[in-house]
């Protein structure tokens, strides 16, 4: 036929197309889970969180997220969270969206987002039934809301998880920390604890998949998470770290401890000069 072209002739001319359609089939089963989970998700909002207990209000929502999460075939390595008999700070560094749930999954939170996130269909909805704070970034009058709403909820003995960055980034270092959000810690003296993720391979190599990076849209987020064919959450927690001082040092003092964990160089590690001859004849 004009204009057709044989794989043997051309072996890329149908490869896009061809492995397009099989990647397609292969998150077939696994969207469909998907889509089941948000709805039972929904379901739990509506009618059980309502009727449940504080305890029970938890678990459900450390239950939905680890099935999320098991859904998606992320398998998880989550350290113990240090026991505090009160409120707390949670910092931790950001790589994707499937962050919220590996530490909801380890330890109930109530999360600062990005008011874009609030907008998300079903997704954003979950998340406000759980008890998010929706931040409009680059607004002072806003930041001072969320402040109050931080510390109203660590005054009253929960745990409040902020990403400090600000932003995600590939999970392979970290960005500085900006203190904006640590101000409700100083203020009260409460105790930070410092956490890190990151995500690899089953065998234990880096990898890209979870990043939510380079304006990619949640949908194309979903499906390289499943075409990546399972991957290993790690999530360490730090000793907590008392907020002595500025929040400035605090969000410096926290960095270091993330970095720490993750075994990078934090964001305000200066360069290494490289030792010259007359250093190297000393």
């Amino acid at each position: 036929m004009p204009g057709a072209c044989s794989a043997k002739e051309l072996p890329g001319c149908r490869a896009p197309y061809n492995a397009g359609v099989i990647a397609a089939y292969r998150r077939l089963p696994r969207l469909v889970l998907l889509a089941a989970h948000l709805v039972w998700g929904v379901t739990l909002a509506l009618f059980a969180l309502p009727l449940a207990g504080e305890r029970g209000r938890d678990r459900i929502v450390a239950r939905w997220s680890a099935r999320l999460l098991a859904i998606l075939r992320v398998r998880v390595h989550t350290g113990t969270p240090p026991a505090l008999s009160a409120g707390a700070l949670l910092v931790c560094n950001h790589v994707s969206w499937i962050d919220i749930y590996l530490i909801l999954a380890a330890r109930r939170v109530h999360f600062v987002s990005k008011s874009e996130v609030r907008r998300w269909p079903v997704v954003g909805w979950l998340a406000h039934r759980v008890g998010t704070l929706f931040l409009e970034r680059g607004r002072r009058a806003d930041t001072r809301r969320i402040n109050a709403e931080m510390a109203a909820l660590m005054q009253a003995g929960h745990w409040v998880a902020v990403f400090p960055e600000g932003t995600t980034s590939d999970g392979r270092g970290l960005k500085r920390f900006l203190p904006s959000l640590l101000q409700p810690a100083v203020a009260l003296n409460c105790p930070v604890v410092p956490a890190a993720l990151r995500y690899r391979t089953p065998d234990g190599r880096y990898s890209a998949a979870p990043a939510y990076i380079d304006d990619i849209s949640l949908w194309e987020s979903v499906t390289r998470i499943l075409d990546a064919g399972g991957l290993t959450a790690e999530l360490r927690f730090g000793e907590p770290v008392s907020p002595d001082g500025h929040r400035r040092e605090l969000a410096a003092t926290t960095e270091r401890a993330v970095a720490s964990l993750l075994e990078v160089a934090s964001a305000d590690t200066p360069p290494q000069t490289p030792a010259g001859p007359s250093a190297a004849s000393q």
